[in-house]
């Protein structure tokens, strides 16, 4: 039997299209939004209400339908790639960083970080585009050498944003295979592709976290294959491309045999074994980002003042987050659930909360509900109102004013959402599996 859709749930989804369509090329005319936030806000206002719609009207469309929507997904981000960096120099630091290690340089030297005068011939557009320059690389070293094999490939800030967004697509397509395994609908899969967020902060500005959660992804198909131990190896690849898939990876612990864990451990250790050189310090500044750094945050204050100090803080939030996970594991909690429980925690009691972390609940909630996380990628945008302060010469820091704009309507959501589920006997507690 043919399922037939309501007329006007198709006009609506062409109609978010359309509005996404008209943002995407605002976006790609104006390049950077940074001396025009209030604008931004308006826009990305406008493409995240087309894409809430757009999602309720997408239930139970066409194949045909579905390629189109993807289609044009694909279309926008081709759009974005060129333009210069919409919201954050990130990228430059990836180029940058990719480009000394062809020239015989470790990005975790401290003799070889970006402000040192032997590296003055290398120096151009990407270079003044680093910021930070006094800091060594941050990124574990799987990502470094993603980044030296782009930049050998071609070397340019747009080379690294197309190999992330096609990481990004790369992952829309692991998705598919997940969600037919699982039985669930595949226009799911909008969720990521018409995101705004991703939208703009990989396309439009290239953030890394699309290289991450590729192999986050690939570790829950692997998962659902029953092959535990390609997941172990995902989930390390995971894990050397940013270090918040470790965290997630605590709650799936017991998934894995000792030898899958082992299996996972050798393959880091190859991968961290070429930046091993001498007076190479691999977490020097990763150290000084979590001791120093304080941005967006919101129950990371609270720790902080129960405490004493920051640096309390963050070992007391990091010892938290270990503990979800623990906890997590324990339970032997469904690994998507699970990973979004983790991203929560993290997301609450980190120090510094920048718009691009919300990336890494998208590609979940692909296979999940989670009403409040989906809104939060969102309302995340808001903390870019730091931009006219801070070139205003004040403290890179929002005010809680903001983010109570920010949060506040998160938490009214899951509230609800949770008072719904109560009300219609929808078991709320984390689902287990075996």
């Amino acid at each position: 039997m043919t399922r037939t859709r309501p007329a006007g749930l198709a006009a609506v989804l062409v109609s978010s299209g359309a509005v996404l369509s008209v943002c995407v090329i605002c976006w790609s005319l104006q390049g950077d939004q940074t001396s025009r936030v209030a604008g931004h806000l308006l826009l990305y206002g406008a493409a995240f209400t087309a894409y809430l719609a757009a999602l309720a009207a997408s239930q139970g469309i066409s194949r045909r339908g579905l390629h189109a929507a993807l289609g044009l997904a694909l279309v926008w981000r081709l759009v974005l790639v060129p333009v210069s960096p919409l919201l954050s120099d990130d990228v430059n630091r990836y180029v940058w960083e990719g480009r000394i290690q062809l020239h015989g340089g470790n990005p975790y030297r401290w003799m070889d970080r970006p402000e040192v005068e032997k590296w003055a011939p290398l120096r151009d557009g990407v270079w003044e585009g680093v910021s930070h320059k006094f800091y060594t690389a941050i990124y574990p070293p799987g990502w470094q050498l993603a980044a030296r094999g782009v930049v050998a490939v071609h070397d340019s800030v747009l080379a690294m944003r197309a190999f992330l967004t096609v990481c990004e697509v790369a992952t829309l397509g692991l998705l598919a295979a997940v969600l037919r395994r699982r039985g669930l609908p595949a226009e799911r899969l909008l969720v990521l592709a018409w995101s705004p967020l991703a939208l703009v902060e990989i396309a439009g500005t290239g953030h890394n976290e699309s290289f991450g959660f590729l192999f986050m992804v690939a570790a829950v198909l692997a998962l659902d294959a029953g092959r535990p131990f390609l997941s172990a190896l995902a989930m390390t690849l995971a894990f050397q491309a940013k270090l918040v898939p470790g965290l997630v990876a605590l709650a799936w612990v017991r998934r894995y045999r000792a030898w899958h864990i082992a299996g996972g451990g050798l393959l880091a250790a190859l991968l961290v074994v070429p930046y091993l050189g001498e007076r190479a310090g691999l977490y020097r500044s990763l150290e000084k980002y979590g001791a120093f750094w304080l941005f967006n945050e919101t129950a990371f204050d609270g720790l902080a003042a129960l405490l004493g100090s920051h640096s309390s803080a963050v070992l007391a939030s990091s010892f938290l987050v270990a503990a979800v996970g623990a906890l997590l594991a324990w339970r032997r909690t469904e690994p998507v659930a699970a990973a979004l429980a983790v991203l929560t925690a993290w997301l609450l009691l980190t120090p510094n909360v920048l718009p691009w972390y919300a990336l890494w609940l998208l590609p979940l909630l692909v296979v999940r509900d989670a009403p409040p996380l989906l809104l939060f990628t969102g309302t995340v945008q808001l903390a870019y109102l730091v931009y006219p302060a801070w070139s205003s010469g004040e403290p890179w820091q929002v005010g809680w004013g903001i983010r109570a704009l920010e949060y506040s309507p998160c938490v009214v959501v899951g509230l609800l959402w949770w008072a719904r589920a109560r009300r219609t006997g929808t078991v709320m507690a984390v689902p287990r599996s075996g």
